[in-house]
C-alpha cells in the first residue's frame, strides 16, 4: 500500500473503510431480507391449512353461481321491456 489509488494516503484509507461499510451494510440488509423471508414461509404451511378450508367452500358454492349466471342471461336475453336490471346486462 505504498502508492494510494485514491488521492491521497488519507483518502484511499477513507475510500477504503467507505466500501467496507456498505459491504458490511449490504450483508446486513440481506441476512435481514432473507431472516424474514424464512420466517414468512415457516407460517405457510399454516396459512395452506386455511386455504384448503376456502377451497373447499369455492367447490360447494360453485354451482349455484353458475345457476345464478344462467338466470341472469335468460333474464338479460327476455324482451321484457317493463323491467330494467341495472348495468347487469350491459356486458
Amino acid at each position: 500500500m505504498d502508492i494510494p489509488l485514491v488521492g491521497s494516503r488519507e483518502n484511499n484509507y477513507r475510500f477504503f473503510y467507505a466500501a467496507s461499510g456498505s459491504a458490511i451494510a449490504s450483508l446486513t440488509m440481506l441476512l435481514v431480507i432473507s431472516g424474514y423471508t424464512a420466517y414468512i414461509s415457516t407460517h405457510v404451511g399454516h396459512l395452506m391449512g386455511d386455504m384448503t378450508e376456502v377451497v373447499d367452500d369455492i367447490r360447494v358454492i360453485l354451482p349455484d353461481v353458475e345457476k345464478s349466471l344462467k338466470m341472469l342471461s335468460s333474464l338479460c336475453s327476455h324482451n321484457n321491456f317493463t323491467n330494467t336490471y341495472g348495468d347487469l346486462c350491459d356486458v
